[in-house]
C-alpha cells in the first residue's frame, strides 16, 4: 500500500510517542536515583499513557488499512450463481453465464465484445428495457 497523508501522519506521530517514552523513561532513572518518588509516579502514568496512545493509533492505523483493501467477494456454489436474480448480478457473473455458450466457452473477462455488451446491457436497462 502506497504512504498516504493519514498513513504518514500515523508514522509521524508514532515516532514522537516513541521519543516521548524514551524521555519518560530518562526521567523515570533520573527520579529513581534522586530518590523523587511523586516525580517517578508522574513518569511512569506518562509511560501508561503513552502505551495507551500507541494502542490506539496502531488500531486506527489497521482501521484504516483494512478499510483501504478491496472486499473478499464471497464464495457461491454453482447452483447458488444459478440461482441468483438477474438484477443482483455482476461482471464475474455475466462472464460465467456468457462462457455458458457454446459460442463464448472461451471468452475472457477483458474481451472488448464482452465490455460493449455489458454496457449496452446497462444503456437498455437504465431505459427500462
Amino acid at each position: 500500500m502506497s504512504d498516504d497523508f493519514y498513513t504518514a501522519s500515523a508514522r509521524q506521530r508514532l515516532e514522537r510517542i516513541e521519543a516521548e517514552r524514551a524521555a519518560a523513561r530518562a526521567d523515570l532513572a533520573a527520579h529513581k536515583a534522586n530518590s523523587d518518588y511523586e516525580s517517578a509516579a508522574y513518569s511512569i502514568q506518562q509511560l501508561a499513557n503513552l502505551d495507551a496512545e500507541q494502542s490506539n493509533l496502531a488500531n486506527l492505523y489497521n482501521r484504516h488499512v483494512a478499510s483501504q483493501q478491496p472486499r473478499q467477494r464471497e464464495y457461491l456454489s454453482p447452483e447458488e450463481r444459478q440461482a441468483r436474480p438477474i438484477e443482483k448480478m455482476d461482471w464475474s457473473d455475466a462472464v460465467e453465464l456468457a462462457r455458458t455458450s457454446r459460442y463464448g466457452k472461451h471468452i475472457k473477462a477483458d474481451d472488448p465484445g464482452m465490455i460493449q455488451g455489458w454496457h449496452e446491457a446497462q444503456r437498455r436497462r437504465a431505459r427500462g428495457e
